[in-house]
């Protein structure tokens, strides 16, 4: 485009394939900010970490929007209450500038940069009445996995030639988590949905791998849209697991657990499903019960629209 060439070459802004900004967005001209897909983060950003993805087309729009409109307030309201920005105050004991060596030098660490987690999602329409939609993951590191092994890949393929049924492909990550889903089919979907299931682990599905690998699931769209699902496509669901995090992280003995399960292991080559299993065979019924009882909380304060889940109390009404 003449004119973005033009408007970046005229004002003497780094430009490497990408017009390069600063944590905070900045170019190096202090009054120009960037960000989207036209935008990377200085590659200074690698020096501690190499495989840091620094692209903002890896990232959600809405998330970069979100995180240049924080940098934009604090440069023209410095006395808003939003938090400091990354890389205000001090890190690890280091002043801002200053390297491990003592030395005064532009900030580098990769720990400055925002953190960016929401999926990016696609779709269109196609010929024939077809709707496509596409949600993955954000990227993390620019040599992000990119061949599945068998046992991450789930497949259904009920979609015929008159545009009944569905084609979805579920891909798990590494560490079993959901990192994306592909579908294509002639019913329109609620694309929010599917959005919510990525990132989420992959044991909230109801057994999802092993009852498809037995040939119990036909169509993994009538599986995820059947009345057990209702509760992970809840507003308040998000809050709930990260209720379930913060509970167990307090625990020493489930820490102690995990970080015994992980010696064991490399990382890059992930966290298998038997692993997994061992790791919750381990937990202690009183962390167990403790889950339990937030999972019942969590389906009683949304009882007007989680009505379809059986809780004990209404079991002992019937009795």
């Amino acid at each position: 485009d003449p004119d973005i060439f033009g408007s970046v070459h005229g004002n003497g802004l780094v430009y490497d394939g990408r017009l390069m900004v600063d944590h905070n967005f900045k170019t190096t001209d202090p009054a120009i900010f960037g960000a989207g897909r036209l935008c990377e983060f200085s590659r200074r950003f690698r020096r501690s970490d190499a495989e840091r993805y620094l692209r903002h087309d890896g990232f959600s729009g809405r998330e970069v929007g979100a995180k240049l409109a924080q940098a934009l307030l604090r440069e023209l309201d410095p006395m808003s209450e939003d938090p400091a920005p990354p890389g205000e105050g001090s890190v690890a004991g280091l002043r801002v500038g200053q390297n491990a060596d003592g030395d005064n030098a532009e900030d580098s660490s990769p720990d400055l940069l925002p953190e960016f987690y929401m999926p990016i999602a696609k779709g269109s329409f196609l010929p024939g009445s077809l709707h496509y939609y596409r949600v993955h993951s954000c990227r993390r590191a620019d040599s992000q996995e990119t061949e599945r092994r068998e046992d991450q890949v789930i497949l259904t393929d009920t979609l015929d030639a008159t545009g009944a049924g569905h084609f979805c492909r579920l891909e798990i990550d590494s560490f079993g988590k959901v990192d994306s889903i592909t579908y294509l089919g002639g019913e329109e979907l609620q694309v929010d949905s599917l959005w919510s299931l990525v990132g989420l682990s992959e044991t909230f599905l109801n057994h999802l791998f092993v009852r498809w690998r037995d040939g119990d699931i036909p169509d993994i769209i009538e599986f995820l849209t059947d009345e057990w699902a209702t509760a992970l496509f809840h507003d308040r669901f998000a809050d709930f697991c990260h209720q379930i995090k913060v509970d167990m992280l307090a625990q020493d003995g489930v820490k102690q657990i995990i970080e015994d399960a992980l010696e064991t292991v490399n990382l890059k080559d992930g966290l298998s499903r038997k692993l997994l299993a061992r790791i919750r065979s381990q937990l202690p019924k009183e962390s167990v019960k403790q889950m339990q009882d937030h999972l019942l909380e969590y389906l009683r304060d949304n009882t007007d629209h989680l009505n379809a889940y059986f809780l004990p109390e209404n079991w002992i009404d019937q009795k």
